[in-house]
């Protein structure tokens, strides 16, 4: 096991990585690159034909960002070598996962034979709807569509809009849309990732495949972002958010968001993880299925 800390010079090493063996929405270079701060530090754990992406905080807290690299097969190892190094070797705090129903279950199964680990207490769940973009009508046409063809229209009669990749747009405007965003957001539903959103816009949006914004009025309101997800023909909208100036304009975001995901051919688009009131509203756009995330630390025995 090699663990590599410096990104910038070894860049090309965990690219050709993620794109060999990536097979999650989170294996993206720069959603792992954008979420270093001066708390956060990122390491990469290199194993032959396998990897893990990782954060290390100042707390002395991990997180393993997504599952990890490489035949699922081998998950399970490498898991406890991350373990046994995070955990015993650096006696470090705790480790965080976020991760899908399956992965989840493996690692519980892995933890209740422990007597080293265990996690702290029951996780928190979240729910992912998944669009099939072969059933998304941009035209929003029939019934289920009405209320979103409505609420297109009216927005259109009422405003000037226009949509444009948000790497033309100056990018204090797009800051200040993050920070119009997360002021306007329940404390509870606050995102962490409100750093990492920030780094994307001064990266240029670097690593995404898609990443527009409308533009209300001649004020940028939203933006979205995302790319593929490593071999596979799915994308994964990993940034959407507005400023909340205007009723309607989510669902003009979301409308467009699909309607650009679908132009570029992908099969499914995964819209992330969602508290009960957004998932509410991601609802609205008719996604075909629903997978569970679970949340949760792990500690020491």
């Amino acid at each position: 096991m090699d663990i590599i800390d410096g990104l910038d010079s070894n860049k090309k090493e965990i690219m050709d990585y993620i794109k060999k063996y990536g097979s999650c929405r989170e294996h993206n270079y720069w959603f792992f690159y954008n979420q270093q701060t001066n708390y956060v530090k990122n390491y990469f754990f290199k194993f032959k034909d396998a990897g893990i992406i990782s954060h290390r905080y100042e707390s002395g807290t991990w997180e393993i960002i997504g599952n990890m690299l490489g035949a699922e097969k081998k998950r399970k190892e490498l898991f406890k070598e991350f373990l046994d190094y995070t955990l015993l070797t650096k006696k470090d705090k705790k480790v965080f996962l976020f991760v899908p129903e399956q992965f989840y279950n493996q690692v519980n199964d892995f933890l209740q034979n422990s007597n080293k680990y265990k996690i702290t207490k029951a996780p928190d769940i979240y729910y992912t709807p998944v669009f099939n973009m072969e059933k998304w009508d941009e035209n929003l046409e029939g019934s289920k569509l009405k209320k979103l063809r409505n609420i297109k229209n009216k927005f259109l009669k009422s405003h000037n809009v226009e949509i444009i990749p948000s790497k033309k747009i100056e990018k204090k405007k797009l800051i200040d849309v993050v920070h119009k965003w997360r002021k306007s957001r329940p404390k509870i539903e606050r995102n962490y990732y409100t750093e990492m959103y920030l780094n994307f816009i001064k990266n240029n949006f670097e690593g995404t495949d898609i990443a527009k914004s409308v533009v209300v009025d001649g004020e940028a309101c939203t933006i979205t972002a995302g790319w593929k997800i490593p071999n596979s023909k799915n994308y994964y909208s990993a940034i959407g958010l507005y400023n909340y100036k205007y009723d309607g304009l989510g669902e003009i975001a979301n409308i467009d968001d699909l309607s650009q995901i679908k132009k570029k051919k992908f099969e499914f688009a995964d819209f992330g993880d969602s508290t009960e009131s957004l998932l509410q509203f991601k609802k609205k756009f008719g996604p075909e299925t629903f997978y569970r995330t679970y949340w949760f630390y792990i500690v020491k025995r």
